[in-house]
């Protein structure tokens, strides 16, 4: 991989989006990866530093309009984008109707300020960084690849209508950008984790020790028996970028499933 090649990871400073730019990184891609938390942003400078990589840590909201620009203008006003991975998002469980409780109490519903927070993260905010990815790309001439992180669970699951809504969304504006963006030289891939045995999920099951039991159970509907590794699906996001005649796909690295939460 050339050393010239210029690659901006969003989420990048921990979980899945630190081990996707410090993949890039190591193969030669000068890496930025966007992120909110002054904290996370230095530890991710610290580790560049004494790794000795070509990664570069930003802050930035990418929920923003105003901010996604401005970002942009810094990076790419006078150097070429040649990957953008837009990886930045959260997963919010939360049923569509909760019963009350056999004692009474009221029927509880799916709150509209937690729907729209999540779309605007996990949807809109892949909306703002890729128009903005795919501009600069075509400004500068030299083509590119966008690589929009969706998920498993796209095609729906228990207890998950925002994110898998959000997720279905990605897959789309893919599929969408593909055909719009091809004739600029720009390929758009998406490649949709499964469960990743990664840091978010062992500090939830630490923190509760009920959802661990019910990951346990979950992962017997995986045919290969086991939750994936970051590092496997940064495989699959180097895959999408290097391969010349690959868009508009779904890589899906989910282990074979399982097809969605069960209660």
């Amino acid at each position: 991989m050339s050393e010239s090649r210029n690659a901006l990871v969003t989420g990048g400073t921990r979980g899945l989006g630190l081990a996707v730019a410090r993949r890039l990184a190591a193969e030669g891609w000068h890496t930025t990866v966007l992120g909110l938390d002054p904290g996370r942003l230095d530890k991710v400078r610290a580790m560049a530093a004494a790794e000795e990589l070509p990664l570069h840590a930003v802050r930035a909201d990418v929920t923003s309009e105003e901010s996604v620009r401005a970002v942009f203008a810094e990076l790419t006003g006078s150097r070429p984008l040649h990957l953008c991975v837009n990886n930045a998002g959260r997963n919010l469980s939360r049923l569509l109707l909760r019963a009350p409780r056999a004692d009474g109490g009221e029927l509880l519903t799916h709150p509209l300020d937690e729907w729209e927070r999540t779309l605007r993260l996990c949807l809109t905010g892949v909306f703002l960084v890729g128009r903005e990815a795919a501009a600069a790309m075509v400004r500068h001439g030299v083509g590119g690849t966008i690589v929009n992180v969706s998920s498993g669970l796209a095609a729906g699951a228990y207890g998950q209508s925002a994110y898998t809504a959000a997720k279905a969304g990605v897959e789309a504006l893919t599929r969408t950008w593909s055909y719009e963006l091809g004739g600029h030289g720009i390929r758009v891939v998406a490649v949709a984790p499964g469960v990743m045995d990664g840091e978010a999920l062992r500090e939830k099951s630490t923190a509760l020790p009920r959802h661990a039991r019910y990951m346990d159970g979950l992962k017997r509907f995986v045919p290969l028996g086991r939750w994936g590794a970051e590092e496997e699906v940064a495989d699959a996001v180097c895959f999408a970028a290097r391969n010349p005649y690959v868009t508009g796909s779904v890589i899906r690295v989910d282990g074979g499933g399982p097809p969605g939460w069960v209660p």
